[in-house]
């Protein structure tokens, strides 16, 4: 079993809520292979604001469609919001092989209470923190979770071809890098799709690379971004393909870049 496989197994036996299990992405690419990877540098909106001022708020008091918010964070436990034929949950981890690597939460991730009276209405986000990684770290939600064909539980897809992309709120801590890499998994991407190959790490079958793109001027102030799926890119290491495929997509992910110090918020993250 490589690294790969344990870690996806830790994950899978990590998850202890009804309907929020995953064996997650636990098998990642190294994460020093961000540097320069596929998609747009640093996609956002301007402004923003800190925990602890006033914020900034959207224009809107949400999507239009009620279905496409994935989770607005209020309720303080792993699982997003049960809509729209989503039935997933949170998960955060890293490859807990360098000596001193530490994240928090381990595991099933549960949002945390925004400090300073929250942002515009918003009370709770999700909150992970980390540092001393050399090989992969992040935090990820998944679209669904159930019984697959086989009849045991696992990850499934979710068809989100009638959206075009995904917008959330973020911001980074006094102390943190301020960059990370957001990632869709798709069929091609991820093993559970039955195209890609679990067992080889790169080469023209390896999984997990994803369609992502670096976000690279994260700041202390909460700042909207707007991410649309036709802007991402693969970084190159494994199976590709000519788009991202919208009507199974498992996952959404924020890697961690290596040897940093990661103390990341995210809030309201929808499809639009």
């Amino acid at each position: 079993m490589n690294i790969h496989q344990l870690a996806a197994a830790v994950c899978a036996a990590a998850w202890v809520c009804g309907g929020c299990g995953s064996d997650t992405a636990g098998a990642r690419v190294p994460v020093g292979s961000l540097a320069g990877g596929g998609g747009s540098p640093g996609a956002s909106a301007p402004g923003g604001d800190s925990g602890t001022s006033a914020p900034a708020c959207p224009d809107s008091g949400g999507p239009v469609d009620p279905t496409a918010m994935i989770d607005d964070m209020e309720a303080p436990d792993p699982a997003i919001l049960m809509q729209g034929g989503r039935s997933g949950s949170w998960w955060a981890g890293g490859d807990m092989t360098s000596p001193g690597a530490s994240i928090a939460p381990n595991g099933n991730a549960s949002a945390e209470l925004i400090p300073g009276g929250g942002r515009c209405g918003s009370h709770y986000a999700m909150h992970v923190t980390g540092q001393g990684f050399t090989s992969w770290a992040l935090l990820t939600v998944l679209f669904r979770y159930g019984p697959t064909d086989g009849g045991a539980s696992g990850v499934l897809p979710y068809d989100a071809s009638a959206r075009t992309g995904i917008t959330f709120w973020a911001r980074i801590g006094d102390t943190s890098a301020n960059q990370v890499r957001l990632a869709v998994s798709d069929r091609a991407t991820r093993p559970e799709g039955g195209v890609c190959d679990a067992n080889v790490a790169t080469g023209p079958t390896a999984c997990y690379d994803s369609f992502g793109v670096d976000l690279t001027q994260l700041g202390t102030r909460w700042t909207q971004y707007r991410i649309p799926f036709a802007g991402l890119g693969q970084r190159n290491f494994g199976l590709q393909e000519s788009v991202l495929d919208t009507s199974a997509l498992y996952s959404v992910d924020f890697d961690f870049y290596v040897d940093e110090i990661f103390d990341l918020w995210i809030d309201d993250i929808s499809f639009f």
